[in-house]
């Protein structure tokens, strides 16, 4: 009887396809707007249309995100948590990153505390979504099995 539910158990997924495409998202873009801030401190481009860039970047972000969670929702099967919980982290590495700048650690430019800001501010809204899609308009919950 054990051997049997550790067989069951071993095959269950973590996350699926989409949710794996939307963890990596979440966790390449915390890490590559951290690795910005504190490998290129005090950088401001030249070019004013430069200025532009986070913002696409942000958009194509937070579209593909969408899609991804959207993609999700539809399915009728089990969804994990764990994209969700990743979803906070970038947010969590900005405010971080404030926090640092504030009493002065970091050296941060006007250009990159836009960035900052704008990662803020996409994460927590692709975070927020994805609670909503989720546990509220497809009546999700967590549970945890006692036995």
């Amino acid at each position: 009887m054990v051997a049997a539910d550790t067989r069951r158990a071993a095959r269950i997924d973590v996350a699926h396809p989409e949710e794996w495409i939307s963890i990596l998202m979440a966790l390449g873009g915390a890490a590559g707007c951290v690795l910005f801030m504190w490998l290129a401190p005090g950088f401001s481009p030249q070019s004013h249309i430069a200025w532009a860039i986070p913002g696409w970047i942000a958009g194509a972000y937070l579209f593909l995100q969408i899609l991804f969670l959207l993609v999700s929702a539809t399915q009728v099967r089990t969804l994990g948590v764990l994209d969700t919980i990743v979803a906070i982290l970038p947010v969590v590495a900005g405010l971080v990153m404030i926090a640092e700048w504030l009493l002065g650690h970091l050296s941060l430019s006007l250009f990159q505390l836009n960035a900052l800001g704008l990662m803020i501010s996409t994460s927590l809204g692709e975070f927020l979504l994805t609670v909503w899609i989720r546990f509220v308009l497809n009546r999700r919950t967590i549970a945890i099995d006692a036995t």
